[in-house]
């Protein structure tokens, strides 16, 4: 007996819950899957399967990514491995036979570039999927199906990544609208772009009125950082309006894993300058590191995470925190699920620092990985000319095999790519112009001139202050060109879907040397993968922004499968 997907045109979670159950399969979040649908070796019996992490995805659509693009209808994964492509012969009795019936499977995605830390400890439990509301009403219905899985009197939240330009209306939702959908629960959404402002209901009125922040009658906070801040003061006070951040971070990591991402380089601004050190501009707290460190060595963290660190908070002319970190710490220390992968993607309060060019110098002479952020021309130019000293530096290797990149890269020229490529650093782009009114990043230009030399191009989302961090809507922008009011605003530079879809598995797996064993589907790699509820090649562009996974596995493991994620 097997597990069965419904028919195809569009799978949920639900519908895949209700097929497992009738085929005798219980699904277990982080765990393997478990129960009768087994193979045929006569040598085991079924209560000797108990944690078995062998699988078979058959009769679907599996784009594997690899370097020919195949795509199989058939993949085994033992020991959370895939094992076979295309036709699994070897099904011993312990694999868990699951019939996708035509259903599409791509990678686990990988985000790239993203403060993925940050996010999650955010204050609230987030209604991140308001990212997607095209309406008023279908934010409202949002919040609504949010506010059922929420305790009373805790805040329910969602910080940036969003604005009204997506809105039909163009505008905010009401109190009295958000009073309807949330009665129990204070709510405080905040947008990035469109009118700038955040907004909360009554409850949440009071409580903020509580903390002196002054609210306007419609709802708007007067000063949305003293609201923030009194927020994130609440959540460290142990407000019981504010869930702790060991709850908000596994809210964060479930929801990412429902869109079908299995990995993100996390790029630090998470710190803040500690107020009890007589070198205050040397040192920033890491303390926000500790909830997904306490899920990785207990073995609960369900998202794997490369880490950048970070020191925007430096302020001395010789970069001096970054060095200190680099003499002080071993690089890609840990494992597959986490491991720091390099410094970055700030190392100064200035970008454009004169100390940069010597922190690339020590780094590449050192062996360590630089990811900078470089979004204005001046910005790029500097960067550029500081990565060729830094490659001259490392002679004869070079930084090549170090993979530095810069990222954003928005208004990068044709002639500063030819230069990225020549000394084998990549780039690696997002799609935050998808809440903005104009711009966006030339990927056809970058994607056709590293493409030839084999460089790799990273695609990520720059989540959430700035973005969404839903990987579908920063491929959306890739393909189309579209903000999230439907303008085409960087159609001469689209890329195509499956580009996309490259730049966010194997694309990115490069830059934090996985792509050996993460980013496409490939005998021995880890068995990484996304079942999704459209074939992202071939739906509507409506639709391929709407896309989730019915069923995503980090190394064979079910990590999502039924929704108990942030929306």
């Amino acid at each position: 007996m097997t597990s069965r997907f419904p028919g195809k045109g569009g799978f949920s979670r639900r519908n895949f819950v209700k097929a497992a159950a009738a085929a005798g399969t219980t699904l277990t979040a982080g765990g393997a899957m478990l129960g009768s649908a087994f193979g045929h070796d006569d040598d085991h019996d079924e209560f000797s399967c108990n944690g078995a992490f062998d699988i078979a995805l058959v009769n679907g659509r599996i784009h594997t990514m690899d370097a020919k693009n195949r795509i199989v209808s058939a993949v085994a994964i033992r020991h959370g491995r895939f094992a076979e492509i295309g036709h699994p012969r070897d099904l011993g009795r312990c694999t868990q036979v699951i019939n996708l019936h035509g259903a599409t499977v791509i990678p686990g995605l990988i985000d790239s570039h993203c403060h993925f830390i940050r996010d999650g400890l955010n204050p609230g439990h987030e209604v991140r999927v308001i990212e997607l509301a095209a309406s008023v009403s279908e934010l409202l219905g949002m919040i609504s199906d949010r506010a059922r899985t929420v305790p009373a009197g805790q805040f329910i939240s969602c910080v940036s990544g969003w604005n009204i330009n997506g809105l039909a209306e163009h505008r905010l939702p009401t109190v009295a609208e958000l009073d309807s959908v949330a009665p129990k629960n204070p709510i405080y959404i905040s947008e990035f772009g469109g009118t700038n402002k955040a907004l909360t209901n009554t409850s949440g009125k009071a409580w903020f009125g509580s903390k002196g922040v002054v609210v306007n009658a419609d709802g708007t906070l007067a000063n949305n950082g003293l609201a923030f801040a009194a927020l994130r003061a609440g959540e460290v006070a142990g407000d019981p309006a504010l869930p702790d951040r060991l709850t908000t971070t596994r809210e964060n990591i479930a929801f990412a894993s429902s869109l079908g991402m299995t990995m993100v380089h996390d790029v630090g601004g998470n710190g803040f300058p500690q107020a009890n050190s007589a070198q205050t501009s040397l040192f920033v707290n890491l303390d926000p590191y500790d909830q997904a460190l306490s899920l990785w060595r207990a073995g609960q963290l369900n998202m794997r995470i490369r880490s950048f660190l970070y020191s925007e908070f430096d302020t001395s002319a010789t970069l001096d925190v970054a060095r200190s970190r680099m003499i002080s710490n071993l690089i890609r220390l840990g494992d597959d699920v986490f491991r720091l992968n390099g410094v970055g993607e700030r190392v100064q309060v200035s970008t454009t620092a004169p100390g940069f060019v010597d922190h690339c110098k020590f780094a590449a002479q050192n062996g360590w990985t630089v990811h900078q952020h470089s979004a204005t021309a001046q910005e790029i130019a500097f960067h550029v000319d500081a990565y060729q000293q830094g490659n001259a530096a490392a002679a004869p290797a070079g930084i090549g095999p170090l993979r530095w990149s810069l990222t954003h890269v928005n208004v990068i020229t044709d002639d500063q790519i030819r230069a990225m490529r020549d000394i084998k650093a990549g780039l690696t782009v997002q799609g935050t112009a998808y809440t903005g009114n104009a711009g966006g990043t030339p990927f056809r230009s970058v994607l056709d001139i590293m493409g030839p030399a084999g460089i790799p191009v990273g695609g990520g989302s720059d989540a959430t202050n700035v973005g969404p961090i839903n990987p579908w809507l920063m491929m959306y922008f890739m393909a189309t060109g579209k903000n999230n009011a439907g303008v085409a605003i960087n159609a001469a530079q689209n890329c195509t879907r499956l580009e996309a879809l490259r730049m966010y598995t194997i694309g990115s797996a490069y830059f934090s040397f996985d792509d050996d064993r993460l980013g496409s589907i490939e005998r021995g790699k880890l068995a990484d993968v996304a079942v999704l509820s459209d074939d992202p090649l071939s739906v509507s562009d409506d639709r391929f922004r709407r896309i989730s996974s019915v069923l995503t596995l980090q190394g064979g493991r079910i990590v999502s499968g039924k929704s108990h994620h942030r929306g």
